[in-house]
């Protein structure tokens, strides 16, 4: 060995010393010391050689250990004559305690002197000196020592075991386990502290296959000392360890496993039945299965939905070996439960459990991104079988941490939150992936004072101390990481004293890197304060030796210290480095230095985001009065309120000097468009004129030019049509980016076609001509169009996946190959190229290359998930569409024949599934069908019919997306692969073509020649044998499919008498008679037929109108299609109980005289009775199979009637309503017992036999007592909650108590009432299907919300009726309030309620409009008797007028309603003077309603969202209003949500024209005021507001009927006046007063009819009408002054 004797004492010495010491040898020990070059007591008094030392002396002299150990020390150094051993030892306690702890594990003969020396340790530690007397007061010292040092102890131990300072033997490390075994044993529950700590080390140590035994032993150790409190947040992951780590084990090792699970099991029962739903499953180890049996037993009782909760919670879990085992059981539960997973994704209202592992998933694949590959492909892998979600319908956004420090440092708790994020999201983050000593050092110090400046740094007495709170909080990572800081002693040098910096700093040639750092490291040396000094000065420590990430996240806070309580030359540098940096041209030919500008331009776009929040909350508290007080009183001064605002106008002075114009062009270089367009409108602004009119169109369209271009990067398909009609020409550029935009892509592709002709090189017009090709479906010119590149642009990067997806959807594997041949290397990872190789692979049979393959796309594509495009489900969806793709190309390619009929039907069903979950994403859809298509051909398990299948589905995809060159395309493929029924879709083609006749005459010949062939299920294998019955079975439902699809042409085309009409829907029947569609047009044409004959003169109507036998036959036929399936149940129902209730009166009531004569009266009279028993048969026949929940749907229609006339109806209205009731009493007790209230002496008698008959079917249920117990308290909590409406309130205080000042009893909570909320009361319906088991249906959930609790604090509102917000702690731990609203009938709102969600249905299903998100604001309303009732409240909303108010008085505008009132009817007087409304008032008040939503929603992606949700849902709304005649739209009955920008509507008892009875008639047909439309945007009420107006009228056009059937029962309702009967006053005569005449106004607006007009207009020229009208200066000065026509 070429070592030195010296070298040689210096490395042994923490060995050899012990032992030199204690036989005092001092020569020796002097040589040693000299090797070191120290002193004999230097040497000893090392920290690691005193612990080796006093623990050697110890373990060997444990009865006279203070004696020995002094003797031996000053025996060999005379220096420690005046050391005290007490304190020699309390100096290092950890490092003792350890050895100590090591020794004993070593052998069991060392074990008693080891504990003997830990006792005395401990009592020397914590008590006198000398040894302690009695078992008592020796386990308080133990306690007391180790609860104080076991933090220490752990981390001592763990840093060997992790090698945390450097490489260790396995033995050693083996020794350290063994340590940790020991004290378990010795300090029992006193480790608890360090249990994170502890798990942690172990698990660490578990991964270490040399080591994963003993620490096994060591985990068992941890269970076997854990007690009850503890257990619990170790159960799940002791399950995860046994099932990961068990083939790892010996067999010893195992047996202990056992022994353990069976103790858990039998000692812990009750802990381990709470969390039986994440325990791991134990079935892959056969020793187990007698404990496993148990555990599934408990599990099997679950749900779906909560077994997949269970899993998302594991799934959560901060260790990872319970994630890990979480994602290979969640990936298992969705193979086997995809049908749930469709039911759940795209029922009407999708499961919340869906959205949730969509973010679970997302969020795991991010956090382990950079630590554990099998962690992110298992994610990657469950992203793929959960599929490719419409982001339209789910959503799944991630929480935004949002940082604010309102106060600048000044308030120690905001501070102090501050800090432990700083800790917890950047710091640990940076430690731990820092490779730099020094630098790791730095940090080390930084987490240290932070940690002390927080309080965090000593031992906590107190776990009810909100700052150990705060800590204990951190995840068990953080924690792990932190917990050695809180008693470090990291010292640093002082700083150099660095030059003062000059501005402006940036200068092209500086990296990003070294500008932020330069930057805020300046900063953070000029912050003032105390608390600003203290930290920042800990914070420029660490500025210079990192990366980054962490002067990324200071510079906001230095800005906005050094911009609120800096000097004011701080302040202009700051605003000049901001100006230098934004307006400095991006370096050309530089790359490197074009970025570092684009990411220093990124900086200053993050500080300005800040600063707008910081504002903007600023702004809320001084308005709510939430300043920060600088006195000690709570309340603050006007001194603190001026401060504040001094401190906001500084802010935005700094900003207001960067131009809009300058930040705008960056953002755009930056791709942050929508920042780019919230600047660049407000350059616009700043452009126009000072009254806001654009008058110089040469200077403002350039503007609109650069707006339109930004629109083509933002994901909005409006906008730039609606900057377009601001242009006055169009060039071909921009009329080739409103057709892509439109999705007119044969248009833009001739357009393109003329450009390349132009330019054949340009790689521009390339991509865009093959992105036209692709989205049209012309693979076949597109690769021709690509052949006809030159060679070099066909194979360039952009050109190459084109090809390749061309190449397999059309079939031409040789040009795939060619293509994927030309593929360089760095093109591997497209996926294109990618999934090209596969499928290359599958088609030379070479399945496990395929696999491979096809794993390696998976992993490259999970890989480029990121924090940015994770943001969402929208962000991310080509990223899912790609993992969605993957997962079916490995189910098809997998596919083997001899997996049967089973497999092959169930591969089908969940295939067709899948292709539901994208909604209107037909693009998308058919990127898959292409994949499938290719896939099966090459697989060689499916049939040409199988084929044959996809492309008929793509054939209809394209149809009904207006692409009928695809659709035919597809349909000849279907043909050429033999599927003869391609002639019914062909059929449907030329029937969309206009072709009506040559499209009846293909579809009689399809039907003749038998071509049908089921296409829900993939084509069954020849050798498959199924009956005959089957088969027959299998032909049914085409070939009912065509007979209904023939009956609805001859009876829409008009050109066939009914009676072959009606036999073409039979013979439907006759083919599949448990259909749902099927009846419901055969319904749908008696009921046209009814229509016609009630239109008729009275003399002319034919007989079965007047017996009745026409409505027999819609009743028969809307009911019995109820059985089979709800998606026409609103469309149904309402229709049928309207007719069978009408002709129930109808039938008691004697024909008019005008009818014949006595004879034909009295025969017709007759034939009418026999009508309704027959039609009360169909009625109670299908009352007793239907579950409730159908009857459920129009239970309000129902409840109106039940005093109901005929005596034979009645009683079957009771029946319906007790059957409800009682299988959903939660629910719908709240509306009956409303009945039961009422003042009306006949409705309440009824809602009481109601009651009764409930109450005798509970006699004959299991859970009668239950449902009794539940009526009889609805009823009192019913009574109570009147009470607390109808209370009088004595004084004027807005805050009441529930129970003092308006006697409600608290005794009435909990509840099993639903708390009366719109999700809680909406029932859920099955999805669409030909066939649905409707009794199987659970439409609600089992976690329904109930009432737990009532709050006593009572808000009363300060209106005329003075109604009384209340707060419902509800089952799941919420708090939800609602609004008692006396003195008011609520049935009028509950059934417009019902209407509009009706609406939002509708708005739901149409493509455009989901893609849009166009809906109405709906909430729950609860009427308790005819005189007051419950209102969801709906927080966080303000009206208009309150918005607009404000902002007017800031500005010093003042509202004058005298003078103004004087001017308007000056106005309206004449025509000619309508110039002093647009002249003289309109620019007394300039539109300011822009900035609520630029002071609501600083963030530009968040602004712009907001602003498009408030233009769509006020279109929504307008139109919705426009048709329903709703007026008095003044500015206290529109709201507006502050969390989104939402339009909200209240007060609707102004309907159905009744504005136009006013004094002033109300003209306009709904409020767009210059307000209104200046908020939209630039583009004004183009684009977005016209395109969703056309939209939703659309849409109601399209179902005209529903529509009218719904209203036909509101306004039959013999309950509620709609119409206001008796309340006729001037001008009434314009409005409708009649139901006949409301439902035919109406309709003629549905139609697009004007007054006094009878040609309709098409959906664009009545919008145009509509919006002309409400914009007309004319029509909004004839505006009562209440209206305010003028904000």
């Amino acid at each position: 060995m070429s070592i030195t004797v010296s070298e040689l004492l210096r490395l042994t010495q923490t060995y050899t010393l012990p032992y030199l010491v204690l036989t005092k040898q001092q020569n020796i020990l002097q040589r040693v010391a000299d090797a070191c070059n120290r002193s004999i007591k230097d040497l000893c008094m090392e920290p690691a050689n005193t612990s080796a030392i006093l623990a050697y002396i110890l373990l060997r002299s444990p009865s006279d250990a203070e004696v020995t150990i002094m003797s031996a020390l000053q025996s060999v150094s005379s220096e420690f004559l005046n050391v005290d051993c007490a304190e020699l030892i309390k100096a290092e306690p950890v490092l003792i305690a350890s050895e100590l702890l090591k020794t004993a594990g070593d052998a069991d003969a060392t074990k008693p002197k080891s504990y003997d020396a830990i006792n005395f340790l401990a009592s020397l530690s914590y008590g006198r000196h000398g040894t302690p007397r009695g078992t008592a007061r020796k386990s308080t010292m133990i306690g007391l020592f180790f609860d104080t040092h076991v933090l220490g102890i752990m981390a001592h131990l763990s840093d060997t075991i992790n090698e945390s300072k450097g490489l260790q033997i396995t033995a050693e490390k083996i020794r350290c386990l063994r340590a940790v075994q020991e004290m378990m044993r010795v300090a029992k529950s006193h480790i608890n502290n360090a249990l994170p700590q502890i798990s942690a080390c172990l698990r660490s140590a578990l991964e270490n296959t040399e080591l994963c035994n003993e620490a096994f032993i060591s985990w068992t150790a941890m269970i076997g000392t854990s007690g009850a409190d503890e257990i619990l947040s170790l159960i799940d992951p002791t399950f995860a360890i046994v099932v990961q780590y068990w083939d790892s084990l010996t067999p010893q090792s195992q047996t202990k496993a056992y022994d353990m699970i069976s103790e858990l099991l039998r000692t812990h029962a009750t802990s381990v039945r709470e969390q039986v739903h994440t325990i791991p499953s134990l079935s892959s180890i056969p020793l187990m299965a007698k404990f496993d049996g148990e555990i599934s037993s408990f599990k099997l009782q679950m749900a779906p939905k909560h077994q997949l909760q269970a899993l998302i919670q594991r799934s959560n879990h901060e260790n990872l070996t319970v994630v890990l085992r979480a994602l290979v059981e969640l990936e298992v539960f969705l193979r086997e439960h995809q049908t749930f997973l469709h039911e759940s994704s795209i029922s009407e209202h999708p499961d919340p459990v869906v959205s949730e592992l969509a973010r679970t998933l997302l969020d795991i694949s991010i956090r382990y991104s950079e630590s554990d590959d099998t962690i992110v492909i298992l994610s990657a892998r469950c992203l793929g079988l959960l599929g490719c979600l419409d982001p339209t319908r789910i959503e799944a956004p991630r929480e935004k941490q949002e940082l604010l420090v309102l106060s600048n440092f000044q308030e120690a708790e905001e501070t102090v939150d501050f800090v432990i994020f700083f800790l917890q999201e950047v710091l640990v983050k940076a430690f731990l992936s820092a490779t730099n000593p020094r630098a790791q050092g730095f940090l080390a110090y930084a987490m240290q004072e932070l940690l002390k400046f927080c309080g965090l740094n000593g031992p906590h007495t107190s776990r009810t101390d909100t700052r150990y709170l705060r800590y204990v909080n951190l995840s068990e990572s953080v924690r792990n990481t932190l917990t050695p800081f809180l008693n470090s002693k990291y010292v640093i040098t002082a700083a150099a004293v660095q030059p003062e910096v000059q501005y402006p700093i940036y200068w092209p040639t500086m990296s990003h890197g070294l500008w932020l750092r330069t930057f805020v490291y300046d900063l953070l040396r000029k912050g003032h304060g105390d608390n600003i000094t203290e930290l920042f000065q800990v914070f420029s420590r660490i500025i210079r030796t990192q990366d980054t990430p962490i002067s990324t996240f200071l510079l906001p806070f230095a800005v906005l210290s050094i911009i609120i309580s800096g000097m004011q030359r701080q302040q202009l540098e700051v605003a000049e480095e901001f100006l230098t940096v934004l307006s400095h041209p991006l370096p050309e030919g530089d790359i490197a230095a074009k970025n570092g500008l684009l990411h220093c331009s990124q900086n200053v776009f993050q500080v300005l985001d800040y600063l707008s929040r910081w504002v903007q909350e600023k702004k809320k508290n001084i308005s709510m009065g939430r300043i920060s007080s600088s006195r000690s009183s709570r309340t603050p001064s006007s001194n603190d309120i001026e401060i504040a605002q001094a401190q906001i106008y500084s802010v935005e002075s700094v900003v207001s000097t960067l131009p809009a114009e300058i930040i705008s062009r960056r953002a755009v270089e930056c791709k942050s468009y929508s920042r780019a367009l919230f600047y660049w409108e407000q350059h616009i602004r700043q452009q126009r004129s000072p009254d806001g009119r654009e008058d110089d169109v040469q200077d403002i369209e350039p503007l609109y030019e650069r707006l339109q271009q930004i629109y083509t990067q933002i994901d909005e398909p409006d906008g730039i049509e609606g900057i377009s009609s601001h242009l006055q020409v169009l060039d071909i550029d921009q009329q080739i980016l409103e057709h892509r935009k439109a999705g007119r892509w044969t248009a833009a592709q001739s357009w393109y076609e003329l450009l390349l002709s132009e330019r054949p090189r340009d790689t521009d017009v390339q991509y865009n001509l093959l992105t036209c090709l692709k989205e049209s479906g012309q693979h076949d010119v597109l690769l021709n169009q690509i052949d006809g590149f030159e060679s070099t642009s066909a194979r360039s990067p952009t050109t190459l996946p084109f090809a390749c997806e061309a190449s397999w959807v059309t079939g031409k594997w040789n040009k795939l190959e060619e293509y994927v041949g030309h593929a360089s290397e760095i093109m591997t990872g497209n996926f294109n190229i990618g999934i090209g190789r596969a499928l290359l692979a599958l088609a030379r049979n070479e399945k496990e290359t395929f696999t491979q393959i096809v794993g390696d796309v998976r992993r490259r594509t999970a890989r480029s998930l990121s924090a940015t495009n994770t943001a969402s489900l929208q962000a991310c969806h080509n990223v899912l569409l790609r993992l969605h793709a993957l997962t079916e190309i490995e189910a098809i390619g997998g596919a083997r024949k001899h997996d049967g009929l089973l497999d092959k039907l169930a591969l089908a069903v969940s295939l067709d599934q899948r292709l539901d979950l994208l909604g209107a994403f037909n693009s998308d859809k058919q990127f898959l069908l292409g994949l499938r298509r290719a896939v099966m051909r090459l697989s060689g398990d499916f049939s040409d019919n199988d084929i044959a299948s996809t492309w008929l589905t793509s054939a209809k995809l394209a149809r009904k997306a207006g692409f009928t060159h695809q659709s035919f395309n597809a349909v000849l493929h279907a043909s050429q692969l033999g599927d003869n029924s391609a002639t019914i879709e062909h059929s449907r083609l030329l029937w969309k073509e206009g072709h009506h006749r040559k499209a009846i005459q293909s579809l009689r010949g399809a039907i003749a020649a038998n071509a049908f062939r089921s296409h829900a299920y993939l084509q069954l294998d020849q050798t498959t044998t199924i009956s005959n019955n089957a088969r027959q079975q299998e032909q049914n439902v085409p070939k009912a499919r065509a007979h209904l699809l023939l009956a609805k042409w001859i009876d829409g085309a008009g050109q066939t008498q009914s009676g072959s009409i009606i036999d073409e829907y039979r013979l439907a029947i006759r083919w599949h008679s448990r259909w749902e569609k099927v009846h419901y047009y055969l319904g749908k044409h008696y009921n046209k037929l009814l229509e016609h004959e009630k239109a008729k003169l009275t003399s002319k109507r034919a007989q079965t109108f007047l017996n009745g036998e026409m409505t027999k036959l819609v009743v028969e036929n809307y009911v019995r299609s109820l059985g089979y399936g709800a998606k026409y149940i609103h469309q149904t129902l309402p229709r049928a109980l309207t007719l069978w209730l009408e002709l129930g009166i109808d039938a008691e009531l004697p024909l008019d005289s005008t009818y014949g004569t006595d004879e034909f009266r009295t025969h017709t009279a007759q034939q009418r009775r026999r009508m309704l028993a027959a039609v009360n048969a169909q009625v109670k026949k299908y009352s007793d199979r239907l579950p409730g929940f159908v009857f459920y749907t129009a239970f309000s229609q129902i409840v109106a009637r039940i005093v109901h006339p005929n005596p034979a109806v009645f009683p079957l209205l009771i029946e319906i309503v007790a059957k409800v009731v009682s299988a959903h009493p939660q629910q719908a007790l709240w509306t009956l017992l409303a009945v039961v209230k009422s003042s009306s002496k006949d409705r309440a008698l009824r809602g009481k036999q109601c009651l009764d008959r409930i109450q005798d079917h509970a006699k004959r249920s299991t859970d009668g007592k239950e449902l009794k117990a539940m009526i009889t308290h609805g009823q009192k909590l019913s009574d109570q909650l009147l009470h607390v409406c109808e209370g009088d309130i004595q004084g004027k205080s807005s805050t009441i108590s529930l129970s003092k000042d308006l006697g409600f009893v608290h005794k009435m909570a909990p509840c099993r009432l639903v708390v009366p909320l719109e999700s809680t009361l909406t029932a859920t319906l099955p999805p669409p299907a030909d066939y649905v088991e409707m009794r199987k249906h659970r439409a609600f959930s089992r976690d329904t919300v109930t009432i737990s609790a009532f709050l006593d604090d009572v808000l009363v509102l300060n209106s005329l009726q003075r109604p009384r917000k209340i707060k419902i702690r509800g089952s799941d731990g919420n708090v939800y309030a609602l609004l008692c609203k006396p003195k008011d009938d609520l049935r009028k709102d509950q059934r417009l309620m019902e209407f509009n969600t009706m609406i939002n249905r509708f708005l739901k299903k149409d493509a455009e409009s989901s893609q849009r998100r166009l809906y109405i604001k709906t909430f729950s309303v609860t009427p308790l008797n005819e005189e007051c009732g419950l209102i969801e409240w709906v927080d966080n909303l303000k009206t208009l007028r309150e918005i607009l108010l404000k902002a007017y008085r800031q500005i010093n505008i003042t509202v004058n309603y005298g003078e103004l009132k004087m001017l308007l009817n000056e106005a309206c007087s004449s025509p000619k003077k309508t110039n002093i409304f647009t002249d003289r008032i309109i620019p007394t008040f300039p539109p300011v309603f822009h900035e609520w939503f630029v002071d609501m929603f600083p963030e530009p992606g968040a602004w712009f969202a907001a602003r498009l949700r408030y233009t769509r849902s006020c279109a929504v709304m307008s139109i919705v209003g426009h048709v329903l005649g709703l007026g008095d739209r003044h500015g206290e009955n529109i709201l507006f949500e502050e969390g989104n920008g939402g339009t909200f509507h209240v007060d609707f008892n102004c309907l159905f024209d009744k504005g136009l009875s006013f004094e002033k008639p109300e003209l306009v047909p709904f409020r767009l005021t210059h307000n209104m439309v200046d908020a939209f945007g630039a583009y004004g009420c183009e684009g977005p507001f016209r395109k969703s107006c056309e939209l939703t009228l659309r849409i109601l056009r399209q179902h005209e009927d529903t529509l009218m059937t719904i209203l036909e029962t509101f306004l039959y309702d013999p309950t509620t006046d709609f119409i206001g009967k008796g309340k006729k006053k001037k001008g009434a005569d314009v409005a409708p007063d009649t139901p006949e005449g409301v439902l035919d106004s109406v309709r003629n607006k549905v139609r697009g009819l004007l007054p006094m007009e009878s040609v309709p207009l098409s959906v664009e020229g009545y919008v145009e009408v509509l919006i002309k009208q409400a914009t007309d200066p004319e029509r909004l000065a004839a505006m009562y002054i209440g209206w305010c026509a003028f904000l």
